[in-house]
């Protein structure tokens, strides 16, 4: 029978805190909005809304994964609906979110 030495970490701590999972955000968000097949996303949003956008999904990855902070936007799919986001974006969108996993 093995014994545990205590809780296990959430994935909020394993990853690094807020701190961390603010410049995994950051990362992706700038990448994304660099790539021309992405573009339409942040070209569409004004300097608020991408604040916003920022924030809440800081807020929902954070509470996602273990973390304290309570998340008050939209579902996903409620959040995307209406946008038509075809199979290559969220490819490519999941692609901007590997590269700033693995660079943080």
């Amino acid at each position: 029978m093995a014994t545990s030495s205590g809780p296990e970490k959430t994935l909020y701590a394993r990853i690094g805190d807020y701190d961390a999972l603010a410049a995994i955000v950051d990362e992706f968000l700038q990448t994304a909005a660099a790539d021309p097949g992405m573009k339409r996303f942040a070209n569409t949003m004004s300097l608020d809304s991408r604040r916003r956008n920022r924030q809440l999904t800081l807020d929902h990855l954070c509470a996602a994964t273990g973390g304290p902070a309570f998340y008050v936007g939209k579902d996903m799919k409620s959040a995307h609906t209406g946008l038509a986001i075809s199979s290559r974006e969220w490819r490519t969108s999941m692609e901007h979110v590997e590269c700033a996993l693995k660079k943080f």
